[in-house]
């Protein structure tokens, strides 16, 4: 018997027959180790989405959620949802731009409030 690959612990056999399209039987070998899995098997198996593409190492996906490798979690939803917000994060500084510029403007035209003091206590 040979030992079991690390990536097939807390897997139900039918878990890894449905990911791998292997049969029950296949599954079973692998998760007793009766047989070695292949690479591809065992990389998809491991979740680590380093396998199609080194840039997203360490990042995997559980239960439907893309996860960081600092444990940060994002759903489907919240991705497909990212170029609205970067498009509300542009407007919102334009307009924080646009209105600093308004503020500075009555800034300039306001007498200081220690200025109105001194005058109504000179008259």
């Amino acid at each position: 018997m040979r030992e079991r690959a690390p990536e097939l612990y807390g897997i139900p056999i039918s878990e890894i027959a449905r990911i791998c399209k292997v049969s029950l039987k296949t599954a079973r070998r692998w998760k007793l180790g009766q047989s070695v899995p292949p690479k591809t098997a065992l990389m998809i198996l491991s979740g680590d989405l380093g396998c199609f593409d080194s840039k997203w190492g360490g990042w995997i996906i559980r239960r439907g959620e893309l996860v960081s490798p600092e444990s940060w979690c994002i759903t489907r939803n919240d991705v497909l949802a990212l170029p609205l917000m970067r498009s509300q994060i542009a407007i919102l500084q334009s307009e924080n731009f646009k209105l600093r510029a308004i503020a500075e403007s009555f800034e300039e035209d306001q007498p200081l409030p220690n200025a109105v003091q001194a005058a109504n206590s000179a008259v």
